[in-house]
């Protein structure tokens, strides 16, 4: 269950370096990297695309891309033009 803070509360624990499993979604298309969202608690694949939910609710969808590489010690997660 994803539980949605505040965000004051959220900014509050950033401050303070309170240790979160947030990570920054980005998409590489060739050797261009650029940033899609951060704070990212929620990714949903589906055929359309790929949602991501940040950790106080809002969404962003990247149509047509599909997941690359959930590195989860680097809190990132790469996603690429899907194929075909």
């Amino acid at each position: 269950m994803l539980h949605r803070l505040d965000v004051d509360t959220h900014l509050r624990l950033r401050a303070v370096g309170a240790c979160m499993c947030e990570s920054s979604v980005y998409l590489v298309k060739g050797s261009e990297r650029s940033l899609v969202m951060t704070d990212v608690a929620r990714i949903v694949v589906t055929d359309a695309g790929v949602t991501c939910v940040n950790t106080i609710g809002d969404r962003t969808t990247v149509q047509d891309a599909e997941l690359a590489e959930a590195n989860l010690v680097r809190h990132e997660i790469i996603l690429r033009p899907r194929k075909g």
